[in-house]
């Protein structure tokens, strides 16, 4: 078939192009006072057509840029994150090798950051990609440009480590300890990643783009990073007016080069940060106001001119078939494919570069075929390719506008390979015909990239699992398409997976967990359910459907069961096994953040009671708002002294003589009032904060008794430990530094420790104890009877004071077994050659029946209660008075 669409125009003679000239001039003289007042019109239109292409321009790019940027912050902050929660601060001198090992170990699951490093108390440590020390690199740059202190991920300014290399932009946590030592852990990230991502996308001469912070501050930008990276916006910077916003938006204003632009910012949904694209006015403004003002001075030229040129109006008619030609070549030279369509909606021309798209050896073979002819039967979003060019074609035809654009997908003649198009149509009138003009630019290649960008940014480079970000996304969508309907959320974590590390190496642990991955992945997809990775030996699964309590079971069970199933490595037959923690949605959350809180809390609940899964139940949840509200006004009141000491008085039971005090804590809140000690205690001791916490206590403990000695008045004072004082390697001299500092004779000290906290670490606590006894301090097992503890350990401790629990002294007169185990505990405590103490005595009832027991020591509410420091001087001097029969 060929085209009846001809370009060339043709003059049989003189006469007819005569009166072709004599129309032609009456014409125009007519069709000028259109002009005048459709040039207004169409100059509006270019200018909304313009600047609409500018928005989408730069929103696209901005997203793109936002999407990488997150992508590959989030695996540098697990690295640095990581780093940060093993290397914990010490008033000791560091650990190089740790730290250089903490950090090439981290680098080693980093494919985004060039450098890792580590500042504490201004020594840097640093690695390279390879995992390769990097201090003598970077130690110059980074003094020359501190790093802010801050709880959250901080990012420094960017720079060059020479003249030869790209910019390496920083971002790091800082930590710091009671004692004022610090800590800054980050990554190096290179900048030439994002403008290799700008390349791509596009970024054109006149645009900009770069990244700024919350707090105002220029983290990237190209072009011209030396003379903006970190600077602060300009005050009247209209994205000032974007710190701290979370939604994507479109603002004008002067740029940092007082020019006036159009910014595209997109805020990141992980990170203080903003990705913004920007574009000058001037750029699409003034071409615009060009057109404008060509078509304004063509029309008055027109107007002045047409009188002059009427004598060569027939020597233009001659060149009319030359512009055919003209047109006909700049058609078929042109680089992108053109069709032209009909109103039947069949192709009635097309040029070469069309051809060359369709893989057809001439664009003659195009002729007369519907675009749905040259598609695949169904388009990406699922339609019907021959419904929707129809739709497509008839809104053309019948629009005002007259023009649309879309994107659509072809499909080569030749391989039968599809590709994507920016197709721009057209509707004009040529010949007293309508016809519709396509122009298909190919965009397989960029969504090919972008696809591809995408992937990378939501799976797990180890496994090709999808990440936690694919994964929060995907629990999103359920939750807005589930129109109310549940599912679970199933996190799981390895048991003992860091054996396999330990022992075998990184790469055969690596090497397990993708076999797991796609053992799981496997099974798990043919039970329509999803499985992502989070981290480390952390997998979390999306069910597919709603699960009752018995099917959440026998999923775990069935999980448990794909997991033991024997594999292989390094020659070594090994079984994994897993701690699972379920949440469902919407009972226990109804975002993912909450979600997987859920099902983390759950998971270290299986984890720690040794079972294989347990559902959430939120009567076991204790990190509630409340928690965290008491966490933070704790460790405030520790720094601020808002905290008391309160003392017992402890009598020996032959004499009544008061021989110490028994220092118990108590914590007056300004708003919640007086707060029991078994509601903050097992909180600090669940944190970092039981540290500072036992640090002041003892403190406070012999600061009082260094009063009372000045006061003549002598007596010890028996103080209470964690187990995880005694894990802390610095507790031992933190302790002999303060005895020495309030000059406290260490035999006056009484160190109470639980027997339940002595058995979680045996080894450990008998070597910490034994140091503590070699400063002279006196030991003592608190609450014994309840811990379960051997007599074969019990005697190898440097202990002299044995702690019988208040539960068996409570009820020894009237419950003979608690009498005999009371009895019992009397005589075991003097066989090892310890003092015993009872405390919980409450009448002179049960402190008779102690002291015929032979019982040493007693303390409880019968000698009286606990007591301010002020008070404790006036109780003794009444009791003093009282045993002298003086009221």
């Amino acid at each position: 078939m060929t085209s009846t669409f001809d370009f060339s125009s043709h003059a049989p003679g003189a006469t007819q192009r005569l009166r072709i000239g004599v129309v032609f001039y009456i014409g125009v003289l007519l069709v000028l006072a259109l002009l005048v007042g459709l040039s207004g019109w169409s100059a509006y239109r270019d200018y909304r057509s313009t600047t609409d292409l500018v928005r989408q321009n730069i929103s696209a790019l901005s997203r793109s840029l936002e999407g990488y940027i997150s992508a590959l912050l989030l695996q540098s902050y697990g690295s640095i994150y990581v780093v940060g929660e093993e290397l914990q601060l010490s008033a000791a001198p560091p650990d190089v090798a740790r730290i250089r090992e903490e950090l090439a170990l981290a680098m080693r699951y980093d494919p985004v950051s060039a450098y890792l490093f580590v500042l504490r108390d201004g020594q840097l440590y640093a690695v390279d990609s390879r995992g390769q020390a990097a201090e003598g690199k970077l130690r110059g740059l980074l003094e020359q440009a501190p790093l802010a202190t801050g709880e959250h991920p901080s990012f420094g300014r960017a720079f060059q480590p020479d003249n030869d290399s790209g910019y390496l932009m920083p971002m790091f946590i800082s930590q710091r300890d009671a004692h004022g030592h610090e800590q800054k852990v980050g990554a190096l990230i290179d900048t030439d990643r994002l403008g290799d991502l700008l390349r791509r996308l596009g970024l054109e001469e006149h645009m900009n783009a770069g990244m700024y912070d919350n707090s105002g501050g220029v983290l990237f930008r190209t072009p011209q990073p030396l003379r903006f990276v970190g600077q602060p916006l300009q005050l009247d910077s209209p994205l000032r007016a974007r710190l701290g916003q979370s939604t994507f938006a479109l603002v004008e204003g002067d740029n940092i080069d007082n020019e006036r632009a159009l910014f595209a910012d997109a805020p990141s949904a992980s990170f203080p940060i903003h990705a913004v694209v920007g574009q000058t006015s001037a750029s699409y403004l003034t071409p615009w106001i060009k057109r404008s003002s060509y078509s304004a001075l063509l029309l008055l030229i027109s107007v002045l001119a047409i009188g002059l040129i009427a004598w060569q109006l027939r020597r233009l008619i001659g060149e009319l078939s030359q512009s055919g030609r003209f047109y006909g070549q700049l058609f078929n030279d042109i680089n992108d494919g053109v069709l032209l369509i009909g109103v039947d909606g069949r192709v009635q021309a097309a040029n070469p570069r069309a051809a060359r798209m369709f893989g057809v050896a001439g664009a003659e073979l195009l002729i007369g075929r519907l675009p749905s002819e040259l598609s695949p039967p169904y388009q990406p979003d699922g339609r019907l390719s021959l419904a929707a060019s129809r739709a497509a074609l008839s809104d053309l035809l019948n629009s005002e506008l007259g023009e649309r654009d879309s994107e659509w997908r072809f499909l080569r003649r030749d391989n039968r390979e599809a590709f994507d198009c920016e197709v721009h149509s057209s509707r004009f009138r040529w010949q007293q015909n309508t016809l519709l003009l396509v122009v298909l630019h190919d965009i397989t290649e960029r969504k090919r990239y972008l696809a591809e960008q995408e992937y990378l940014a939501s799976h797990d480079s180890l496994t090709g699992l999808p990440n936690r970000y694919w994964l929060v996304r995907h629990i999103e969508q359920r939750i807005a398409q589930g129109e109310g309907q549940r599912f679970a959320v199933l996190l799981l974590d390895m048991n003992r997976f860091k054996e396999v590390n330990d022992t075998l190496g990184h790469h055969y642990g690596d090497a397990v967990l993708q076999e797991v991955g796609k053992r799981l992945d496997d099974w798990l997809r043919s039970q329509g359910a999803q499985i992502a990775r989070l981290g480390g030996d952390e997998m979390a699964i999306v069910t597919a459907r709603p699960l009752d309590e018995n099917d959440v079971g026998r999923l775990c069970q069935d999980v448990g069961q794909v997991l033991r199933q024997p594999l292989s490595a390094a020659g070594v037959q090994l079984e994994i096994s897993a701690s699972i923690g379920v949440a469902s949605y919407p009972e226990h959350g109804e975002s993912p953040a909450d979600l997987l809180r859920c099902a983390d809390i759950a998971m270290y609940q299986a984890k720690n009671s040794r079972r294989d899964f347990i559902v959430y139940q939120r009567s076991d949840d204790t990190y509630t708002l409340e928690r965290l509200a008491l966490y933070t006004h704790l460790g405030r009141a520790i720094r601020e002294g808002g905290l008391q000491l309160h003392y017992q008085p402890k009598v020996r039971l032959d004499d009544q003589q008061v021989i110490g005090f028994e220092a118990l804590l108590r914590w007056n809140h300004p708003e919640r009032g007086l707060i029991p000690p078994g509601e903050f205690i097992p909180l600090a001791e669940s944190t970092e904060l039981i540290h500072p916490l036992t640090h002041w206590v003892i403190d406070e403990a012999l600061r009082q008794l260094h009063v009372w000695r000045a006061r003549g008045l002598g007596t010890c004072i028996a103080i209470n430990i964690s187990a995880n004082n005694l894990r802390n390697p610095h507790f031992v001299g933190n302790l002999q530094a303060l005895l020495a500092q309030h000059r406290v004779p260490a035999e006056l000290i009484e160190l109470e420790v639980t027997e339940g906290t002595l058995l979680e670490d045996p080894e450990m606590a008998l070597r910490c104890l034994q140091a503590i006894r070699d400063l002279g301090v006196i030991l003592s097992i608190d609450d014994f009877g309840t811990g379960y503890s051997s007599l074969a350990y019990l005697k190898r401790l440097p202990v002299q004071v044995l702690k019988i629990d208040r539960t068996f002294i409570s009820a020894m007169t009237s419950n003979f077994s608690d009498a005999m185990i009371v009895q019992s505990t009397v005589a075991l405590g003097h066989n090892f050659g310890m003092q015993v103490v009872a405390e919980g005595v409450e009448d002179a009832a049960t402190a008779e029946a102690l002291a015929q027991l032979g019982c040493d020591i007693a303390q409880g509410y019968h000698f009286g209660r606990p007591m301010p420091a002020e008070q404790v001087v006036a109780w003794r001097l009444q009791r003093q008075l009282e045993s002298l029969g003086i009221d």
